[in-house]
């Protein structure tokens, strides 16, 4: 069955998309051309600009669609969750683990991002203004002690995503626990 205009155009964007992170993981987004990335789709540099601006709304949308912005958003959208923070938080984080480990390439590409000061600032402020929203929840609500979320939330991520760029195992539920001792 043949696909529609849209379909097709999705299915294209996708491609771009795979070949984008591709280049930028093997050459670092400042090494990387829009020319690159067009070479490794298969298409002209004219092509990639009807879907993308630039590399940087590249590296943008592989973080925000393909990154763990999703989770947090869903997160966020689930704002009463009966769970123990705790237990929110520790799942959430390994799920973030799983990411990285199971995708080397976005793993390469935001820590390359990460060095270039591409749009990567938006998007991990994002981040952590959606876990910091969490956790002050979780202190009016009085099951946490009150805390600087915003540190607690870039703590929690950084730990985990350094932890497993050096590929030095962390046991995220006593990160958690450290961060977060239950009272008593």
């Amino acid at each position: 069955m043949a696909r529609t205009r849209s379909e097709q155009a999705v299915w294209r964007r996708e491609q771009l998309l795979d070949a984008a992170l591709t280049v930028f993981a093997d050459k670092g987004v400042d090494g990387a051309t829009v020319k690159d990335v067009a070479q490794a789709a298969g298409v002209t540099p004219g092509l990639l600009y009807r879907y993308f601006d630039s590399k940087e709304a590249m590296v943008e949308t592989l973080l925000s669609e393909r990154g763990f912005l999703p989770r947090l958003r869903e997160l966020r959208a689930e704002p009463n969750d009966p769970r123990p923070a705790t237990q929110v938080l520790t799942e959430l984080l390994e799920s973030f683990d799983r990411l990285l480990a199971g995708h080397a390439d976005l793993m390469a590409l935001f820590f390359s991002a990460a060095q270039a000061r591409a749009p990567l600032a938006a998007l991990v402020s994002e981040g952590q203004r959606l876990i910091g929203g969490f956790l002050a929840e979780r202190v009016a609500a009085g099951e946490l002690r009150g805390h600087d979320t915003a540190t607690a939330a870039r703590t929690l991520f950084a730990t985990v995503a350094v932890n497993r760029r050096l590929g030095t195992p962390i046991d995220i539920a006593a990160l958690v626990g450290l961060l977060f001792p239950e009272e008593g």
